[in-house]
């Protein structure tokens, strides 16, 4: 789904926050996207670097709390086709987040978030997620497509765009 959607090609360059271990990140590798993936834990950082010991093509990893005042020096202004987000929105300063992601962004570039929504989650887990509410301003003023990542509604994927 998110292949057909965003439109990938091969060598697009993507950058992943909040990657923890890496799966993700591995799977966008696999197909030939240029990969990095940001994490705040260090140990997330180890783990997902040992398990990409296996070549999964251009794929690296680095530790960076997008909380602090300064980003890497790869993420330069238009320096980025993709920006993903999954399952770690509901944890972020999202206004932030969102104009940081289009300040990296090559024109007509993509931030796909993947995130719980509130409503469709068990109590124990609604820290989680966002509500509707909030993932509808996500995408205020952008091009936006939603889709289903669980039948049951309880894990959406967004896919935001500048206007052309």
């Amino acid at each position: 789904m998110f292949q057909s959607l965003v439109q990938t090609k091969p060598g697009m360059t993507v950058v992943e926050i909040g990657c923890g271990t890496g799966g993700w990140a591995r799977a966008l590798a696999s197909m030939g996207l240029s990969v990095t993936g940001y994490d705040l834990s260090g140990v997330a950082i180890a783990e997902a670097t040992k398990l990409t010991e296996h070549d999964y093509g251009d794929l690296r990893f680095a530790e960076w709390d997008i909380h602090s005042a300064t980003p890497p020096y790869s993420l330069a202004p238009q320096s980025v086709d993709i920006v993903t987000c999954r399952l770690t929105v509901a944890f972020l300063d999202r206004e932030k987040f969102v104009r940081d992601a289009f300040h990296w962004l090559k024109p007509r570039g993509v931030l796909h978030i993947v995130t719980p929504v509130h409503e469709h989650l068990k109590a124990s887990e609604k820290h989680r997620g966002l509500t509707e509410r909030q993932i509808s301003e996500l995408g205020a003023g952008l091009e936006q497509t939603r889709y289903a990542i669980e039948l049951d509604r309880s894990i959406t994927g967004l896919i935001l765009q500048q206007g052309a």
